[in-house]
């Protein structure tokens, strides 16, 4: 009994420890930049869920989860969204999610490595995000590359050419 409340008691220590913030849907995306022969498009979700986790003693971020969903991407062309939705198997793997607990900081950035799950294959991905600070809230922003096949995903074609197995991946979260 006295081991339970030890553990319970280490537990609360810990989790005091700890704030937990939210994401501003309003003010985040993810945009990515698809490529083929002929013509380059993009598409943008504004709708971001997540959290984050920090450290309030040294106002660092310990651990951040995020949660896309595929149909709110949007490229403008509701043809192209829907093929989208298609090929990447919507119905089955509605969800892009990534967590870390592996980040490090310095003045300028992040350093975020973490679980990347797309079309139900979770890969590692470090990420750099440069951070933007003051005292209501942390905007993480940067870009990093894609690859679709490493997911398992069949890249589609247009007029017998497959689009290019790359994906440039823009972003922006607002922790607040």
């Amino acid at each position: 009994m006295r081991i339970f409340f030890l553990l319970l008691f280490f537990q609360s220590f810990l989790t005091a420890q700890e704030e937990q913030k939210q994401i501003n849907q309003e003010d985040s995306f993810i945009r990515y930049q698809g490529k083929h022969l002929l013509h380059e498009w993009e598409g943008i979700n504004s709708k971001i869920k997540g959290i984050a986790i920090f450290n309030p003693q040294t106002n660092t971020l310990n651990k951040i989860a995020l949660l896309a969903n595929i149909r709110d991407f949007d490229s403008n062309n509701s043809g192209r969204d829907a093929h989208a939705l298609e090929v990447l198997e919507a119905l089955q793997f509605p969800e892009i999610k990534f967590f870390s607990d592996q980040i490090t900081t310095n003045s300028e950035e992040y350093t975020i490595t973490g679980s990347l799950e797309f079309h139900g294959i979770p890969l590692e991905q470090t990420i750099i995000a440069k951070k933007i600070e003051d005292e209501e809230k942390l905007v993480l922003v940067g870009e990093f590359d894609l690859t679709p096949s490493l997911f398992g995903i069949s890249l589609p074609s247009f007029l017998g050419v497959k689009m290019k197995d790359f994906l440039k991946i823009n972003y922006r979260i607002v922790i607040e």
